[in-house]
């Protein structure tokens, strides 16, 4: 197998797909205040394609492991497909929620890629295919909501929103396409748990793995506190700066350009200079202080030292607890140990929307970006008080 061709394709593909999930993001929160949702229900309608990501993934991580990366790749993208047709026809918070929920639970993908990406990776190159697979996450983030922003104009409407939907289906076809014809499976069949094998359970796994046990909740309050940002950062715009879907849309794209510029080559540096473990404690320790830094911005300027701050946080430790999370895990378990990283990830989705609407309609626009520096204190406590981080991973 030509392991940097495999890998040059399934960055492809995630930089297809998630083009596509990001070309929408901006207009969303928009589009549910035009449909007449408050903060809570936006926010929540925004976390039901979580919710469907967290029931999902565990099956569809131990069925990658079965039957190998490409499938569930394929699957999950057309899934995809699916779901942005349906939500071109959304007419209310309502369905946008439903359709959104149907996205997770086919968002099979995302746990596959990762798994592809560790499967083709050494102990040498795990950080470096984390972060090549996180800049392609990262550049999506940049040229979707860049092209949403374009195309919804200045007045998002049901009409422009339908036709952003559609650009976002085309482009998750396309990913799938790309992905049948380029990318070479990357879990050998000798590789693969066979059918009769005993399930790897999420429950066996935590309980027998202190390390993973560890690193999955830094995963779970990370995700929470990025998603408590994420999912209110349109409806702070509106109410501290009076920006519109566009300039939303301009923002998420820098933040994921800078993503692009560290975890495409930083990171794999940054991680043979620091280590992992020390890469995750210095990316933490950024996030504290740029989600801080938002939640007292009131202007463009503070809000772009803030941004600038989470860009180098989120480019240092997002590919440092992949590649932590996937060292945990022989290659034929590695699809069921990245599932329940991606589970513990929607689940940080589900929980941030579900609390970012309240905690934004009662105490106010900043407020979702306090919680989340705390809860980032919290992370960084559970990365440095335990010794088994800089431990061998145990195989139990």
């Amino acid at each position: 197998m030509n392991r940097n061709g495999s890998l040059a394709a399934l960055v492809g593909v995630v930089l297809i797909g998630m083009t596509g999930f990001g070309v929408f993001l901006p207009i969303f929160p928009f589009l549910a205040l035009h449909l007449g949702a408050s903060a809570t229900a936006t926010t929540i309608a925004m976390g039901c394609y979580s919710l469907g990501q967290f029931i999902a993934s565990p099956w569809w991580g131990r069925l990658s492991d079965r039957v190998g990366r490409k499938p569930i790749l394929i699957i999950g993208l057309i899934g995809n497909c699916i779901s942005y047709l349906i939500l071109s026809q959304a007419h209310s918070i309502e369905m946008l929620a439903v359709a959104r929920l149907f996205g997770g639970l086919m968002a099979g993908n995302v746990g596959a890629a990762f798994a592809a990406a560790a499967d083709l990776a050494d102990d040498n190159t795990r950080a470096r295919n984390m972060g090549l697979l996180g800049a392609a996450v990262g550049l999506g983030f940049i040229a979707g909501p860049a092209l949403g922003a374009f195309t919804i104009g200045h007045t998002p409407d049901a009409q422009s929103f339908s036709q952003v939907c559609l650009i976002s289906a085309g482009l998750a076809a396309i990913a799938a396409l790309t992905a049948f014809l380029l990318f070479r499976e990357s879990l050998p069949k000798e590789a693969r748990r066979a059918h009769d094998a005993p399930r790897v359970r999420r429950t066996t796994l935590l309980m027998t793995r202190p390390t993973l046990q560890r690193l999955i909740a830094v995963t779970l309050i990370m995700i929470t506190a990025q998603a408590l940002m994420e999912s209110t950062f349109g409806l702070w715009a509106d109410a501290a700066l009076q920006w519109g879907p566009r300039q939303v849309g301009y923002a998420l794209a820098g933040l994921g350009a800078g993503s692009v510029l560290l975890q495409g080559g930083g990171a794999g540096r940054a991680s043979k200079v620091l280590g992992e473990r020390t890469m995750l404690i210095v990316g933490l320790g950024l996030l504290v202080a740029g989600f801080g830094g938002m939640a007292v911005a009131h202007g463009e300027a503070s809000l772009i030292v803030s941004l600038a701050i989470l860009v180098v946080g989120i480019g240092f430790s997002t590919p440092a607890l992949n590649a932590l999370i996937a060292e945990q895990a022989a290659p034929e378990e590695r699809g069921a140990v990245m599932g329940l990283s991606q589970s513990a990830s929607a689940l940080g989705r589900v929980i941030g929307p579900m609390c970012a609407g309240a905690i934004f309609d009662a105490w106010g626009h900043g407020a979702p970006f306090a919680a989340a520096a705390a809860l980032m204190v919290a992370a960084l406590f559970a990365a440095t008080s335990e010794r088994a981080l800089t431990q061998a991973p145990s195989r139990g």
